[in-house]
């Protein structure tokens, strides 16, 4: 009998996040975590009062999902389920089924009505975060057209490349040779706008789905919302995504009436009198923060934002707005 939600990948950072915001957002169905690691279970949190394991996804699993959640291993997921003949809703976190028949990319902000489908896609952060933004700053003001540099964190590619950028930051400042498995190419001190020829990110792939996704959550906006122009940076940061943010808008803007309506509609805006967001100050929290805010000195209707959200936060909440529809 189906009576749990699924969340494979729980032994991930993204997963960890989103275990993490279901029991805050009280979605009311039982959590069941699960991994479809090669081990057949992995130490998912350990502290002075227990140690908790995450357990293989097995048949009873999915029989008893109402939905499944993908943090990692989609595709995966998406063979048990076809093979069990399983009927539930899956939600994937990575963007790996985008091309599956039946999948819709989710953004309930902008939908007019609830949604039916076998697969609900997660935005990835970085695009929903320049959609929510400039979805806030469309209602205040018609913007006509931006231009954005995102600065991607490693730990949107999950622990290794954590793990390498740690090892990387030691071995320079003890003089030793870098480890450069994940990236092939030093991310420590430096910024990428390309990996080595041999890594095991492509920025390019990542900026086409950026791209894509927005395109597509433009035209659910329905409301002639722009499509940014965006040039994705690998940052050597841990956590966080930043974002430098060119807005021209149908008008000359007023900053002050703009900051205002922002701070009005729930948006964390640091204004003159605080210091501009940064990466490491928004872990943790939910929604994005916008500071830095300055008129282009050679165009009267543009404007600069600087922007800052937990990337793990921002899937997180979404997908728990997605299953509290679906449930």
């Amino acid at each position: 009998m189906a009576n749990s939600v699924l969340l494979i990948g729980a032994d991930s950072l993204l997963g960890r996040e989103v275990r993490d915001r279901y029991t805050v957002g009280k979605v009311g169905t039982r959590l069941q975590s699960a991994t479809l690691e090669k081990d057949a279970a992995a130490v998912f949190a350990a502290t002075e009062d227990e140690i908790e394991v995450v357990a293989a996804v097995d048949a009873t699993m999915i029989d008893e999902a109402v939905a499944v959640v993908a943090a990692n291993f989609a595709t995966e997921a998406l063979t048990r389920m076809r093979d069990a003949d399983a009927s539930a809703p899956l939600v994937d976190l990575t963007g790996a089924l985008e091309k599956e028949p039946g999948a819709v990319l989710r953004a309930p902000l902008f939908e007019a009505h609830p949604v039916e489908a076998p697969i609900h896609l997660i935005p990835q952060p970085g695009s929903w975060l320049l959609a929510s933004f400039l979805n806030d700053l469309h209602t205040i003001l018609p913007v006509t057209r931006s231009i954005v540099t995102l600065f991607e964190p490693a730990s949107q590619s999950g622990r290794p490349a954590i793990d390498e950028l740690q090892k990387q930051t030691v071995a320079l400042l003890s003089f030793k040779p870098l480890p450069k498995v994940h990236y092939d190419a030093q991310l420590s001190f430096n910024l990428l706008a390309r990996t080595g020829e041999e890594s095991k990110i492509s920025i390019p792939d990542r900026e086409a789905r950026i791209q894509r996704e927005l395109v597509s959550l433009s035209k659910l906006h329905g409301a002639g919302l722009p499509t940014p122009s965006v040039r994705l940076v690998h940052a050597p940061t841990f956590h966080g995504y930043a974002a430098s943010v060119w807005v021209e808008f149908a008008k000359r803007p007023n900053l002050k009436t703009i900051t205002a309506k922002l701070k009005e509609q729930g948006v964390d805006v640091r204004d003159e009198s605080l210091d501009p967001p940064n990466n490491t100050g928004v872990a943790g929290e939910s929604g994005y923060s916008v500071g830095a805010i300055e008129a282009d000195r050679n165009h009267p209707a543009a404007a600069w934002f600087w922007l800052a959200a937990d990337n793990f936060r921002l899937q997180a909440d979404l997908t728990i707005e997605v299953l509290r529809e679906l449930l």
